[in-house]
């Protein structure tokens, strides 16, 4: 490790898989009435579980690395047309039956992009510290943001149709390290007052009001139609007093 100061845990990432491959049924309208007659099954138990039968594609991925392909097509006996794509982005998934959390050190060589894994925390029994990390998700991940060392802030945002689509807060240190959190807003904020970042927290709101407002006075139906209606502080503190 590099000795630097870890902005950021995570408990997964994405990985790129030269040798996995992704399979999915050709589209089209009778391509998808011919799986509903024949490979579909009803959900069984919670919802979402899985219970279609499809093909097994072992014989075919063996096939096709015969001839070196990475993209191909198949036909089942149903009629169905299958595309496989070798080579795929995926979750790499927890590092252990711990849950030991993933860093990022970008001073050092290590496999999978300089992805490494701390012992010292993991995603159940021993977080990051509160104090100092503040807990955030998206996409489906789950991170652990230095927010007590944060020196500035900024929210970032373009006006369209959606009220935080391609919007992010970067928070910004006294070494020059930059991190963006995306989307799961509130307990960032939180985060931030709790540790007495109530100026940064300021900062931010500014900049969301005046997002809001573009959108409230947007010349586009579509956009206007997602102005809040409120401010960011009733929106994230329940009142109008920036506190």
């Amino acid at each position: 490790m590099s000795g630097k100061a870890i902005r950021e845990y995570f408990d997964d990432y994405i990985k790129y898989y030269p040798e996995r491959w992704r399979w999915s049924l050709k589209n089209s309208d009778e391509q998808s009435e011919r799986y509903l007659q024949t490979r579909a099954r009803r959900s069984a138990g919670f919802y979402g579980q899985d219970k279609d039968l499809k093909p097994d594609f072992y014989s075919i991925e063996r096939d096709a690395a015969q001839f070196e392909l990475r993209h191909v097509e198949w036909t089942d006996f149903f009629g169905l047309t299958w595309e496989g794509q070798k080579g795929i982005l995926a979750r790499a998934g927890a590092p252990n039956y711990q849950g030991n959390l993933y860093y990022y050190d970008n001073d050092e060589s290590y496999d999978d992009e300089n992805y490494c894994v701390s012992y010292e925390y993991d995603a159940y029994d021993d977080q990051p510290p509160a104090n100092l990390y503040t807990k955030v998700r998206w996409d489906g991940i789950h991170h652990w943001i230095d927010t007590a060392n944060a020196c500035d802030i900024e929210y970032k945002y373009v006006v369209n149709n959606h009220l935080f689509k391609d919007t992010h807060i970067e928070l910004r240190y006294e070494d020059g390290e930059e991190l963006r959190v995306y989307e799961d807003y509130e307990p960032l904020i939180e985060g931030l007052l709790k540790q007495g970042k109530n100026d940064l927290v300021e900062k931010v709101f500014r900049s969301m009001n005046e997002h809001f407002l573009r959108l409230r006075d947007s010349s586009r139906e579509e956009e206007r139609a997602f102005y809040p209606g409120k401010t960011a502080e009733e929106m994230f503190l329940g009142n109008s007093n920036k506190e």
